[in-house]
């Protein structure tokens, strides 16, 4: 059996103290935002909270310093939208305040408007930084003991910059894994961002480089987006009598676009256009990856490589009727999220053009819908994606792709909160090899993530009975959440697809927010297969995941076999 685990280090010492505010005597008492003039905006920015152990222990102080770089205030005051010297827009404050709890490095911000003897009012601006330092660590119990090695910093001196790196260790005659990933979220001092990853795997690899100003807020005119990357891989296809053979597969991408936003906050409407390029091929032949290397398996043959390469010119649209509704205890522990109640729909709409390289003739269009509705009590969501290709020679679709998640989260007290929710996702005729898994991390059933079926169509229902167990000495949330899954496949047009029957799992999870109210939450889950499956047994994952951000994040398996050139949601671009 194998561990792999998530542990923050230089963070925890980090996060065993938090520098008190500074004296707020000259500061009046807080007043709704209504008008009056913003005479100046003061930013305090906290390390991750874990008990104030600076007032007991000056070393412990010390301690903070050294190790935790605390988010720069300029790199809070570039994200707030309202200005000084004029006036205070309650939208703009509340705006402003979901951007900073939305950054990954950030666990938690307020904005409150104090008033002041000469009628204005001072934006005292607090926030209060996720972990900074990061391990990521794999064991087994037999040698070698370390299978995998991860060290990680979200938030480099402060200045919204992430740095990662990887390592892997070989299986058998194939290479280490290596990878790397840079990301700046404040590029030039503006709010654009800046992406370069790259990993080496033991068989292919992949590197992407991306460059944007994402879609932030209603108030924003204007997001733009430019990305490219290349991936190779060798792709595994599950089969329940044989080993699972792989198919490898090429693919690039480049991507340049923009949208534009028309219409009042809240209700609006965006327009744009974009200019992609996307060239897939691979083996037709199966080959299985074995511990003396690539084996050819002459039991099957494929024909499910078909090399395309397009070059489009799209359009996109969205429509918008949403605002923000302020929760806790949804998909953390007891950190604070923005959920969006209202509806929202986007469609990109592409046309290839032999002047663009195009080898195919043919019309491309994708589709993102969501909605929500509710409080702070219950709330219910859903939202479905889909994506298709017409070949006009042939005038038949391909390349269908779609999935869908809708949930209902339901707080019975402030400690115990009850999620039910429901995942599908499909493909039909894909170009490329394509197999849904009931072991996939994100869209699988706990307890079968060794389960060799594999189909064209999955359904999973899963139920958490989630409660707050309580604060550790004011380092840690801790939470349990007993849980249960059910889901199945249809075989569909997929590679050695299988129809079964519903299979069920259970298990309880261990959670831990560290700090307290932090947005990422550490899960220890144990899940046991309670259908019959020969190759499912008991399953030990340790994650770290911060849900918060975003209502679903789609399975593996399905992203692998999208188009790399279409964005999840126009309305979080890039």
């Amino acid at each position: 059996m194998r561990l792999t685990f998530t542990v923050p280090v230089a963070g925890l010492i980090a996060a065993c103290a938090v520098l008190p505010l500074r004296a707020q005597d000259t500061l009046g008492e807080p007043v709704p935002c209504s008008g009056q003039r913003v005479s100046d905006i003061l930013i305090r920015t906290e390390p991750p909270a874990l008990g104030d152990l600076s007032r007991r222990s000056r070393a412990a102080a010390r301690a903070v310093r050294a190790v935790h770089a605390t988010t720069q205030p300029e790199v809070v005051r570039r994200l707030i939208i309202q200005g000084v010297g004029v006036p205070c827009r309650e939208l703009a404050r509340a705006e402003s305040e979901r951007i900073l709890r939305a950054q990954p490095f950030i666990a938690e911000a307020t904005i409150t408007p104090r008033a002041m003897p000469d009628g204005s009012v001072v934006l005292e601006v607090v926030t209060v930084d996720e972990l900074e330092w990061l391990i990521d660590l794999g064991v087994k119990g037999q040698n070698p003991y370390v299978t995998r090695f991860g060290l990680g910093d979200a938030n480099i001196a402060g200045e919204a910059i992430a740095l990662r790196g990887t390592w892997s260790a070989a299986r058998g005659p194939y290479r280490d894994t290596y990878g790397a990933r840079f990301m700046d979220y404040q590029l030039f001092g503006r709010p654009y961002q800046l992406m370069l990853s790259g990993t080496r795997w033991p068989l292919g690899g992949e590197w992407t480089t991306l460059a944007g100003h994402a879609f932030l807020t209603d108030l924003q005119r204007v997001a733009w987006r430019t990305a490219t990357g290349e991936r190779s891989e060798y792709v595994p296809l599950l089969r329940e009598t044989a080993d699972a053979p792989s198919v490898r597969i090429k693919r690039s991408f480049t991507d340049i676009g923009g949208i534009v936003r028309i219409g009042a906050p809240g209700r609006l409407s965006l327009f744009g256009a974009s200019y992609t390029r996307e060239y897939d091929s691979g083996d037709n032949e199966y080959i299985r990856v074995t511990r003396d290397g690539l084996v050819r398996d002459s039991t099957a043959v494929t024909d499910s490589i078909h090399p395309y390469r397009s070059g489009r010119i799209n359009g996109l649209w969205g429509v918008r009727n949403i605002h923000f509704l302020r929760v806790t205890g949804f998909d953390a522990l007891s950190a604070t999220q923005d959920v969006r109640e209202g509806f929202q729909l986007g469609l990109l709409g592409g046309r290839s053009l032999a002047v663009l390289g195009s080898e195919n003739d043919d019309i491309f269009v994708s589709a993102d819908m969501y909605a929500g509705v509710g409080s702070p009590k219950t709330f219910a969501a859903m939202q479905v994606q889909g994506e298709g290709r017409q070949d006009y020679n042939t005038n038949r679709w391909d390349g269908i792709i779609g999935s869908g998640r809708g949930a209902i989260y339901h707080r019975m007290t402030p400690q115990h909160t009850v999620l039910l929710d429901g995942e599908w996702s499909g493909g039909w005729r894909q170009r490329l090899p394509f197999q849904l898994t009931l072991g996939d991390d994100r869209g699988g059933v706990r307890g079968y993530r060794d389960s060799q079926a594999g189909g064209g169509q999955r359904v999973v229902g899963r139920l958490e009975d989630r409660w707050y167990i309580g604060r550790i000495r004011a380092l840690a949330d801790l939470g349990l959440a007993p849980f249960f899954d059910a889901g199945r496949l249809w075989a569909g047009d997929a590679a050695f697809g299988v129809n079964t029957p519903v299979r069920m799992g259970a298990g309880i999870s261990l959670l831990a927010a560290v700090p307290p109210r932090s947005k990422r939450l550490f899960r220890l889950e144990v899940g046991y297969p309670l259908s019959n499956d020969p190759h499912a047994k008991l399953e030990i994952r340790i994650t770290a995941t911060d849900l918060t951000r975003l209502f679903w994040d789609e399975p593996g398996d399905v992203k692998r076999s999208r188009e790399s050139t279409v964005p999840s949601s126009i309305f979080n671009w890039p």
